[in-house]
C-alpha cells in the first residue's frame, strides 16, 4: 500500500494514469505520452520545446513507468516502447478520485 501511494504521490506518474484512463485502453506509445503531457507543462502546443519533451521522456522511460509498473498500475513494454492500463479496479477507483480532486 505504502508504495502504492508513493508511486501516485508525483504529479508525472499521476498525468500518466491520467493519459491512459482517456486513452480507453490497449496499448500507447511512450512517445504519445511525452508529447501530451509535454504540451499540458507548457500549457500551450505552440510553444512545445523540444528539450523538455527529451527531458520528459527520458524520465517517463527511467523512472515513472517503471515505478508505475511496479504496483501493477501500468505493463510497460521497453522493447515495444508501450504501456498499457492496468485492469485493476482499485488503481481505476485511485486514479478517478484523484482525477476529480485534481482537474476540476
Amino acid at each position: 500500500m505504502d508504495e502504492a501511494f508513493d508511486a501516485l504521490s508525483n504529479r508525472r506518474r499521476r498525468d500518466v494514469l491520467y493519459y491512459l484512463h482517456q486513452a480507453d485502453g490497449g496499448r500507447v506509445d511512450v512517445c504519445d505520452i511525452a508529447d501530451t503531457m509535454t504540451a499540458w507543462e507548457v500549457e500551450c502546443l505552440e510553444t512545445v520545446e523540444s528539450d523538455h519533451f527529451r527531458s520528459l521522456l527520458v524520465s517517463l522511460r527511467h523512472v515513472h513507468l517503471p515505478k508505475l509498473a511496479e504496483i501493477g498500475a501500468l505493463s510497460y513494454d521497453r522493447d515495444q516502447d508501450t504501456v498499457e492500463q492496468s485492469d485493476s479496479p482499485v488503481i481505476h477507483d485511485w486514479v478517478d478520485l484523484a482525477a476529480v480532486e485534481e482537474l476540476n
